[in-house]
């Protein structure tokens, strides 16, 4: 384990005390100041301050989207263990059309814990021509899972009864 320095613990607080600034400018709804202020606590080494600034490139948060960028972000976030940063990266590889690595990174949220992640592999299955069965298997994983969303949950019931309807 690595031993605190003075320089590691200044910078530590620095990049906690951008992080409140940041969160307290998105609740009063100054987005851009916030997007700013994350960027500073993100640099400054704030583990999730990476994922927050990762969204605001993604979904254009008071930035023009730029998928790179966020794709940027999500990866020092995955690096630091965040589960829901590996499924994001998934997420825009899919919309991409690059099946395979969108699957990679579902697997690696799913490893991480996020039980979210296997509804979405389930959706990449379900899109390919051969992949039905492979979509069952995931989508009973999400109603497995014990991290995973209401909304997750659901949406599983709801396509494995589809996938039943047409493969009785």
């Amino acid at each position: 384990m690595q031993e605190a320095t003075p320089s590691h613990l200044s910078r530590t607080i620095r990049a906690n005390s951008l992080y409140q600034r940041a969160d307290e400018h998105w609740r009063q709804g100054r987005v851009r100041s916030a997007f700013r202020l994350f960027l500073a606590a993100a640099e400054a080494g704030s583990d999730a301050a990476s994922e927050i600034v990762g969204q605001f490139y993604d979904c254009g948060d008071g930035v023009k989207v730029d998928q790179d960028a966020a794709l940027h972000w999500y990866r020092k976030a995955y690096r630091r263990g965040s589960d829901s940063a590996a499924n994001n990266i998934g997420c825009i590889w899919r919309d991409r059309g690059e099946f395979q690595r969108a699957r990679l990174w579902f697997r690696r949220a799913v490893k991480l814990g996020d039980g979210d992640a296997n509804l979405n592999i389930a959706k990449v299955y379900i899109r390919g021509s051969s992949g039905a069965k492979r979509a069952v298997y995931y989508l009973r994983e999400t109603l497995k899972s014990r991290n995973v969303t209401q909304g997750s949950k659901e949406e599983a019931r709801r396509l494995l009864k589809q996938l039943k309807s047409r493969n009785p």
